[in-house]
């Protein structure tokens, strides 16, 4: 069978956006109850909005990419709450997570990698055939 047929015979509902739940230790014992956050793999046009508000002239800021990525990625809880962002003192999203005061740096990176790994961005995503 061709690798055509193969695709065509997928049920497109088996093929939804990878979806994870991690759980944030720090917090959980923070809270004395599991405290987890459902993540979702990006789409090409989310990772691009990221990519443009991220752009620095010619670089781009890899901390507004951790951070956009990580707001775009996290589903639940609901990080833009206006209940969150006035409980932890900030303004907006970005500087909810900027500000270190409710997600260390690491715990962004994570949240970040998991996110890139739901996303396609690992090491197993494809696997190079060699011939003979």
């Amino acid at each position: 069978m061709s690798t055509l047929d193969l695709l065509l015979g997928i049920d497109p509902v088996k093929l939804k956006r990878p979806v994870r739940q991690v759980e944030l230790s720090r917090l959980s014992e923070a809270t004395g109850s599991k405290v987890v956050f459902t993540i979702q793999a990006l789409t090409l046009n989310e990772e691009e909005e990221i990519s443009e508000i991220s752009d620095k002239g010619d670089d781009k800021d890899p901390v507004a990419v951790r951070i956009f990525t990580v707001l775009k990625g996290v589903v639940t809880p609901d990080l833009k709450n206006s209940k969150l962002l006035e409980r932890y003192g900030a303004a907006t999203p970005k500087e909810l997570l900027e500000s270190g005061r409710l997600l260390q740096s690491g715990e962004i990176a994570h949240l970040y990698n998991q996110i890139s790994q739901l996303s396609g961005y690992s090491e197993n995503a494809v696997t190079e055939l060699k011939n003979g």
